[in-house]
């Protein structure tokens, strides 16, 4: 509620929560006053609050400490979710997030805060909605994000080795979802699989699907 109130007088607050499960205590003050503010009052102001979580399984974890809920909050119009990967990605999706005009949520999985890889120095941005294409082939595309994404690369490595060629798709972005780079991809291949650490009912995956 402060970074709403700050946010709607021209600060870009980032509120950090150690986990998406608890969040859910903010769920109302996130729908009904950050993602709807813009458009309750006919764009003339915006709630430019990002939001860090950390989501996603890990051992010794209980059920209230492991939900994937990116499916819920992408759910919500007025609301952007991201869902950075590599360690470049992280970087340059939390500027873009943090300098964009609307509420973001900024999903990290706890299993990817020990990659380490190259990132670009000074204003590295990488724009929201815009997929990426990790590998390219003809054979199967695979749709994914955020841990998923490292899952899928072991695969298109073992793939390989049996002579099937995989476009993956990294997602980075859930809401919006990059669409083209998808359908263009299954126009190639014909064949579609798409990965989700959600659950399975109205989940990412199954809207891709």
């Amino acid at each position: 509620g402060v970074a709403i109130g700050a946010s709607l007088n021209g600060i870009r607050p980032i509120m950090t929560h150690q986990r998406l499960d608890f969040f859910l205590l903010a769920m109302d003050q996130l729908v009904n006053n950050a993602a709807k503010w813009h458009y309750m009052f006919g764009g003339a102001s915006s709630v430019p609050i990002t939001i860090r979580l950390i989501l996603g399984r890990g051992w010794g974890q209980g059920p209230t400490h492991s939900q994937n809920l990116q499916a819920i909050f992408s759910h919500i119009p007025g609301l952007k979710v991201v869902m950075p990967t590599t360690s470049a990605d992280a970087k340059g999706l939390l500027l873009e997030s943090i300098f964009d005009d609307n509420p973001v949520l900024f999903l990290e999985h706890r299993w990817l805060h020990n990659i380490e890889g190259d990132v670009p120095e000074g204003d590295y941005r990488v724009p929201i909605g815009k997929a990426q294409l990790l590998s390219e082939g003809d054979d199967i595309t695979i749709v994914s994000s955020s841990y998923m994404s490292i899952e899928a690369l072991h695969a298109v490595e073992v793939l390989q080795k049996e002579g099937i060629s995989c476009d993956l798709i990294d997602l980075r972005t859930v809401k919006p979802i990059d669409f083209n780079i998808i359908f263009n991809s299954v126009k190639k291949t014909g064949l579609l699989i798409a990965l989700d650490t959600g659950v399975e009912t109205n989940s990412i995956a199954s809207e891709i699907v």
